[in-house]
């Protein structure tokens, strides 16, 4: 029998190697950074177009590279950064396997440019696919410059699985941002489709971070430091009020490094556990020195994750710095039994009066009545209301008949994410809707009671699904009125934020959002929604794009529904309390109308019904 077992050729090896270490263009411009990095570079340039499908270049003027070496760079396993194996357990620059310039020319058309201060002349290098096309001298600046062209030429496979443009940018954007925050002595610029979106001076790390994330981060940047014998922690907290959701703003460095590591996120977020909600996500931006040989970075290709020889110490030590840095700064709530607030006051000029305070007490008073406080809210209609309406269920029937049928489920293999499209019901289809009995639980469900059932409605969801149809219409349409403000609040984001809000400003100013660009990250709002009372326009708008980009993948092709979506979302718990009937029976109309009553957009129930045989299954069963 012959052999089978075979050497795979240089070319295929190095393709499968490229997998794992390029998965996309943001691979290849995390590599390209690292190395300028480790070149010595004070001045770093990245240049994209079409989100890496075209281009991505690295300018920076390090040390640059000979002629030899210009070719030996593209060698797999070649590297000036380790000599002997001992060398792994006492890395301090970014890259050292020597697979990252053999990955990317396997799969790309690169092209290098570099020039040692020293050399009269430069060496410029062609490769594709691998195989080297060009190898001569040229006249270029000191440096280098890597130019990586066609990515994924000759793995289409690999190609046609790379997300929209903007999904792709901003996951470059993302490794721009790791690089250029840790690395805040040196000058970076970002340049997408030749228009610069980040210019960054060489400054201190919290001016990095204003210069990155906007100047509204002034004021929620806290300094923390701690230093023991085997761990130096240092960086910045934010505000817990300034939490949000979803984890856009934590980056945690090791050793000028950024890494993931769970059980360190875990200490800071756990530092944080009594000062925001669940679900919610602090921001932090911390560095942490330890001795290289107590750390092993080389378990994975792209070098993000690490090991630690003594995690719980680390852990230990990392969360006792955010604690500290959080009571020094007086954030955690506290406790004061001997000072009355009653007895605060400004000093008294001479000779003014002295006013003897009153004492009232109101001889009505009775605890074990109904307030108006009280989580559970009843109509204000007579006891015997309910009663007398009871048997008359002449409103409810119409209403009801609107509900295709109020015990939906959600229909079989749906997700959290994806929509269900109904017709808009027309005028004439809408039926009087007379609700008289119905009771408020905690201003998130009105139970509403029908003969032998009980509908359960979630007053958040339906006023989402009520918002989410009234913007589609207003952007269609019906333009929402824009109320001018007399005094534009200034808004400022980050470039990559900024580059979407300009995106989407038409479709906003239907929504009643009059937003004009000051400069590439600054905005001032000139009119909101005339129904709307926005007391913090910053967060509002940085919230709300932060969701439209997170939901583009789902809407890549649906920008208003998109739009629409976040918008609803984010208002959908800013709905008045429903005191009176009138308003419960125009909320109930309003929700008629939509396309669909029953499920959010995003497919959530809305509407939920309680049957006999299900209150006497609470109670052990039919007899009960």
């Amino acid at each position: 029998m012959s052999d089978i077992i075979k050497l795979l050729p240089d070319a295929v090896a190095n393709q499968i190697a490229a997998g794992e270490v390029i998965q996309r263009p943001a691979s290849a411009v995390k590599e390209l950074l690292e190395n300028a990095v480790d070149s010595g570079a004070t001045k770093i340039q990245l240049i994209v177009k079409d989100a890496g499908r075209t281009l991505i270049q690295v300018v920076d003027n390090g040390k640059g590279m000979s002629f030899h070496d210009s070719r030996l760079c593209f060698e797999r396993h070649a590297t000036s950064k380790l000599t002997c194996a001992d060398d792994l357990f006492s890395i301090r620059t970014k890259g050292f396997r020597g697979e990252a310039l053999a990955s990317i020319a396997a799969i790309a058309h690169v092209e290098l440019k570099t020039k040692q201060a020293d050399s009269d002349t430069g060496t410029r290098l062609l490769v594709e696919g691998s195989e080297v096309k060009e190898h001569s001298p040229v006249a270029t600046q000191n440096g280098s410059s890597f130019a990586v062209k066609n990515l994924f030429f000759n793995v289409p496979a690999r190609r046609n699985f790379l997300k929209s443009d903007a999904v792709e940018f901003g996951h470059m954007e993302e490794e721009f941002y790791r690089v250029a925050l840790v690395h805040n002595d040196i000058a970076f610029t970002l340049i997408h489709n030749d228009k610069t979106l980040l210019q960054l001076q060489p400054s201190n790390f919290k001016q990095r971070i204003i210069n990155i994330f906007g100047a509204h981060f002034r004021d929620k940047l806290y300094p923390m430091e701690l230093e023991t014998e085997q761990v130096a922690i240092s960086g910045f907290i934010a505000k817990p009020e300034n939490a949000k959701k979803k984890k856009s703003e934590q980056y945690l460095f090791v050793n000028e490094r950024f890494v993931k590591h769970y059980l360190l996120t875990h200490a800071i977020e756990t530092a944080y556990a009594m000062l925001i909600p669940d679900g919610y996500k602090p921001a932090f931006f911390i560095y942490l020195d330890i001795d290289p040989r107590s750390i092993d970075i080389n378990i994975s290709p792209t070098k993000v994750d690490v090991k630690l020889q003594d995690e719980r110490l680390i852990f230990g030590f990392l969360n006792s710095a955010v604690k500290k840095a959080i009571g020094s700064l007086t954030l955690t709530p506290q406790l004061d039994f001997e000072r009355d607030k009653s007895f605060d006051f400004t000093d008294l000029k001479k000779d003014t009066p002295s006013v003897t305070p009153l004492i009232t007490h109101n001889p009505d008073y009775n605890p074990f009545t109904t307030q108006n406080n009280s989580p559970f809210r009843k109509s204000q209609s007579s006891p015997n209301s309910y009663k007398e309406n009871y048997g008359k269920p002449e409103g409810w029937d119409n209403f009801l008949k609107g509900i295709n049928k109020v015990t939906l489920d959600l229909p079989s293999g749906m997700n959290g994410n994806q929509e269900i499209v109904f017709e808009k019901k027309t005028t004439e289809e809408i039926p009087e809707v007379n609700v008289q009995n119905w009771v408020m639980v905690a201003n998130k469900f009105l139970i509403l009671p029908f003969l032998h059932n009980l509908t359960i409605i979630h007053i958040p969801y339906a006023h989402e699904r009520i918002l989410y149809e009234s913007y589609l219409s207003a952007m269609e349409d019906q333009p929402v009125f824009v109320q001018q403000s007399l005094f534009p609040e200034t808004v400022t984001l980050s470039a990559g934020c900024a580059e979407i809000l300009v995106e989407i400003k038409p479709e906003l100013y239907k929504l009643g959002y009059d937003i004009e660009a000051i400069d590439r990250t600054n905005f001032a709002i000139n009119g909101t929604p005339s129904t709307d009372d926005e007391s913090d326009l910053q967060t509002t708008i940085e919230n709300f794009v932060d969701s439209y980009k997170c939901n583009s993948f789902l809407h890549h092709d649906e920008k208003e529904k998109n739009i629409a979506l976040c918008m609803a979302k984010q208002k959908r718990s800013r709905l008045k309390p429903l005191e009176s009937e009138a308003e419960v029976n125009d909320f109930l109309k309003k929700l008629y109308q939509c396309g669909t009553s029953d499920i959010t957009p995003s497919g959530k129930k809305i509407i939920h019904t309680l049957s006999m045989d299900n209150l006497s299954s609470f109670f052990g069963g039919k007899d009960c």
